[in-house]
């Protein structure tokens, strides 16, 4: 007896393998990002397996009802083998076909992102990588089972055993698929959460000189010494503008800017925050009009456009305050200790606090931070109330989906607005952006003024979990213009299409995937610290960009584009 669902074709294509098909030619639709030919490959050939897998169970399940209900058909074994030669045949050039198709968009998202597109070796080399990873994964599945129903035979129930086995190859493909995500494709988030400095990334360390100004750390005046500062902080301090250069570009200069930073080098959190306070101590931060409190990614990068901006826009007259709080990658730190960059960011901003109390005339205190260290200072407050009362402003760069703050002001955005770049209180104090324009409103941005920076194509942005089952909202009315206009949200297949953008979301043009420079946090800035905009800040640009590159993967671009 043969259950008629047992094939949707007479004798051919089996719902496993429409399920299969349908799963990889889903992966190679629009993303936010182009990316290379072998995370495409991989999660192709995740997207077959999870289509297969969709596929078995179906076909397990109508064919236990069918039985059930003593349903059968026949097929003539001419039928059966011309659908087959059919099948195969439809199969085999989808293989290419699907990838060949998908070109197009790859190169339309790679011009958006000012990257150079994919040749047609990109087409074979996906498919080939995605055929690789579902045969690996499926003779997983395979091996699984077929040990399981091994043991089976030697017991009763073997229906029962069945069942078991298809659970348990299943429960044991997916692990190694979350694995896969762990390992392969959140390795990529390290280099998502470097510094936007493409060009300080570049350096080698022996390169960075030791600083001999008395304001920073990591001098010869300095407490903290240079061997023990780590790499991220010699990249940190060696930023430090000058007096001379900022009057060259700001036409004056108030101050020679500061730069304080502490690693961990095997102390706690509280002994780092001591430590950088001591230098601040050391420098007189305090008697400065503005400090500026930057949250590090995992290692302690630091967005140096935001830093430097700061400096120049500022006159010089300020203090930058940032420490280290773990040794560890940030996608490691995400998944291993969490709470790390609140916590640090709270310490750090509490004992500021502590010692502004008892100055007559404090600073202003302003924050940053970019991706991990976004979410770490967003982590000291409470929520709106509490955000305005505490600091003066802030800027923060790429925030990861789940930083409370952030996700609070976009689930209450004003009617109207969207996720993309949404509206909170109609602007008053908190406005989010992409580009320059978007930070210019009817109302008056008041003081404190808070910016958080977006792009549309940053997957940290906008990657969860609830994409494998949830259409998010960011592509329930997609920006015209934007990557999210070509994408088509599919459970499964968007999850981990965007997991897969991150892999490359730092090898794209500024202002595209995670990259925040200087023509987005100058104009950020100039608004939280209430400049004049209509300013020409052209040589500012300049500057900035000469002293911190735009490097995109092998492609330099040497002009900024004017967002």
């Amino acid at each position: 007896m043969v259950s008629p669902f047992r094939r949707v074709l007479p004798g051919s294509i089996s719902l496993p393998t429409l399920g299969g098909v349908a799963g990889y030619a889903a992966s190679f639709t629009a993303s936010l990002l182009p990316r290379p030919w072998y995370f495409q490959g991989l999660i192709s050939g995740i997207g077959a397996l999870g289509g297969f897998q969709l596929g078995k169970w179906a076909s397990y399940i109508l064919n236990s009802l069918a039985k059930r209900a003593g349903l059968a058909t026949r097929v003539s074994p001419k039928m059966k083998l011309t659908a087959q030669i059919a099948g195969g045949a439809v199969a085999a050039v989808g293989l290419i076909g699907v990838p060949l198709l998908s070109i197009r968009w790859q190169r339309r998202a790679a011009k958006k992102a000012k990257v150079k597109g994919p040749d047609l070796s990109w087409a074979f080399g996906s498919s080939g990588a995605a055929a690789g990873a579902f045969a690996i994964l499926y003779g997983q599945w395979r091996a699984t089972m077929c040990a399981i129903n091994f043991i089976s035979r030697q017991f009763p129930q073997r229906h029962v055993w069945r069942l078991l086995s298809r659970l348990t190859a299943t429960a044991v493909t997916l692990a190694t698929i979350m694995v896969i995500l762990d390992q392969v494709i959140m390795r990529a988030v390290p280099s998502v959460a470097k510094t936007a400095s493409a060009a300080v990334d570049l350096r080698a360390p022996e390169e960075l000189k030791q600083p001999l100004t008395r304001l920073c750390s990591g001098s010869p005046f300095s407490l903290e010494s240079w061997d023990q500062l780590g790499l991220q902080g010699k990249r940190f301090v060696c930023g430090k503008t000058t007096a001379e250069k900022i009057e060259r570009v700001m036409g004056e200069a108030v101050d020679e800017p500061i730069r304080a930073y502490a690693s961990l080098n095997g102390r706690s959190l509280d002994e780092a925050v001591d430590a950088v306070l001591a230098e601040v101590d050391r420098m007189d931060g305090w008697s400065r009009a503005n400090l500026l409190l930057v949250t590090t990614t995992g290692r302690g990068n630091v967005n140096e456009w935001a830093a430097s901006a700061f400096e120049y826009l500022t006159r010089g007259d300020c203090a930058l305050i940032a420490m280290q709080y773990s040794g560890l990658p940030s996608a490691v730190t995400t998944l291993t200790s969490k709470s790390s960059p609140v916590e640090a960011s709270k310490l750090l901003f509490e004992a500021v606090e502590k010692r502004l109390a008892d100055i007559p005339n404090p600073p202003k205190v302003y924050l940053n931070g970019e991706s991990l260290g976004a979410y770490g200072s967003c982590g000291i407050f409470d929520g709106y109330e509490d955000l305005l009362a505490r600091a003066d402003g802030g800027l923060w760069l790429g925030c990861p989906d789940f930083t409370p703050l952030a996700k609070g002001f976009i689930e209450a955005r004003d009617s109207g607005s969207d996720v993309v770049v949404p509206v909170y209180d109609g602007g008053r104090h908190v406005r989010f952006a992409a580009k320059s324009a978007d930070l210019q409103m009817s109302n008056e941005w008041e003081s404190p003024r808070f910016c958080f920076l977006q792009n549309d194509t940053d997957p940290v942005v906008y990657w969860n979990s609830r994409l494998l089952y949830e259409k998010p909202s960011w592509l329930a009315k997609p920006r015209p213009g934007s990557a999210m206009a070509d994408m088509t949200w599919m459970p499964f297949i968007t999850f981990w299409q965007v997991a897969a953008d991150m892999t490359s979301c730092r090898s794209v043009g500024p202002g595209y995937g995670h990259k925040y420079y200087a023509h987005q946090v100058v104009p950020a800035w100039v608004g939280i610290l209430g400049l004049d905009e209509h300013a020409d800040y052209r040589p500012l640009y300049e500057t900035l960009n000469a002293d911190v590159p735009i490097v995109s993967g092998d492609l330099k671009f040497a002009s900024p584009i004017d967002l």
